[in-house]
């Protein structure tokens, strides 16, 4: 009995059709017949009957063989995550997954000091947005993740850093008189967000509708100094973060001003599986980030 003979079982098992199966593989019916067959053989006992509709009526047995694929498929599933969590503690690689902006906050010598300071480890990182970040950790794709709040209640996490949400708004926007934006605020506006696949986005609408407010257009960038050119040209409000704010790139522009939305914050935190243990190698990034993200809080 061989992983391949379990796998054209199982599809046979799944479609009632030898000649289904064997499309899906694919391969010709009388080859996964022929394996199917000589599984019987081993095994004993027969898995399938032939209704006279010809259809495939499996016995009690091939119940019995399916829970014990799912088993296997299961366990060969933890056994090769094992190898792998393994291969890396050998080669001493641990891959993080890093939401959108944080490194930009960060700076470009974060990653190089660490690197600098444990020469031993190789950090492969990758940038993406904010789901396709905790889905990469979620599927074990990163050891750990520098993940953007809110964080996912199946993650183990521990928030590095919290500020204001912001918007920019245009010195020509009666808004840019107030000190803090409400969700009112935002009613017959135009908002300029990083997209749906950004937490800040399903918030922000998430917000809107609870208080009734109904935006004129949403424009989506990832680039956020699109976000700010919006809002400088006058087209609505376009969303930020307190450090960006503060950015001497942007403070230095007067036509436009960044004001916090009231009881909202942007942060983020380094996540892990709680499942997965950390090595010693996880554990110095971890701890790295721990001990040198600058603690700035919400103003």
């Amino acid at each position: 009995m061989n992983g391949e003979q379990l796998r054209y079982f199982a599809l046979a098992y799944r479609l009632e059709s030898f000649s289904a199966a064997a499309k899906r593989i694919p391969m010709s019916p009388q080859g996964l017949t022929k394996a199917v067959r000589s599984l019987e053989t081993e095994l004993g006992v027969p898995l399938f009957l032939t209704a006279a509709s010809g259809k495939l009526e499996p016995t009690p047995y091939a119940a019995e063989l399916m829970d014990f694929v799912n088993d296997y498929r299961i366990r060969f599933a933890q056994l090769t995550n094992s190898f792998e969590a393994i291969r890396k503690h050998e080669s001493h690689e641990v891959n993080v997954g890093i939401g959108l902006g944080i490194l930009g906050y960060l700076g470009p010598g974060f990653i190089k000091r660490f690197n600098e300071q444990h020469p031993e480890i190789t950090l492969r990182y990758e940038e993406l947005n904010d789901k396709a970040c905790d889905e990469g950790l979620k599927r074990g794709k990163y050891d750990l993740a520098l993940c953007v709040t809110p964080f996912d209640p199946d993650f183990l996490c521990e928030q590095l850093y919290c500020t204001n949400m912001c918007f920019w708004v245009s010195k020509s926007n009666p808004l840019s008189e107030r000190d803090v934006l409400t969700i009112k605020d935002f009613d017959g506006e135009g908002v300029a967000l990083p997209g749906q696949d950004f937490k800040c986005f399903e918030y922000l609408q998430s917000r809107a509708v609870d208080a009734g407010v109904e935006f004129s257009e949403v424009f989506a960038s990832a680039e956020i100094f699109r976000l700010f050119e919006y809002a400088r040209m006058g087209k609505g409000l376009g969303f930020s973060a307190q450090h960006l704010v503060d950015m001497p790139l942007f403070k230095e522009d007067e036509s436009v001003v960044g004001i916090p939305l009231e009881g909202a914050t942007w942060g983020f935190g380094i996540a892990c599986q709680p499942t997965n243990s950390l090595n010693d190698d996880t554990q110095a990034f971890f701890d790295y980030c721990v001990e040198n993200v600058p603690k700035r809080s919400q103003e």
